[in-house]
């Protein structure tokens, strides 16, 4: 019963601490803390990108395309 809570426990702050600020977010970073182990939720959560990488990212895509739309225009 003590291995099942504290395998909730770390999977619940796998999911809170780093999981809800990924792109992978908080309910798949929970699920997969739970269903593999905390561990492996926490390497997933690690190896995905960032809100806010992932924001910027969009961000220079869209200038780039509007910059691509000045320099030729479409007839």
């Amino acid at each position: 019963m003590i291995i099942i809570i504290i395998w909730l426990a770390l999977s619940l702050m796998v999911a809170l601490f780093l999981g809800a600020f990924r792109k992978i977010g908080f309910a798949k970073s929970l699920l997969t803390s739970i269903f593999l182990t905390p561990v492996v939720g926490l390497i997933v959560s690690l190896f995905s990108e960032t809100k806010k990488a992932a924001a910027k990212k969009k961000d220079i895509e869209r200038l780039g395309k509007e910059y691509l739309d000045l320099i030729n225009p479409k007839k």
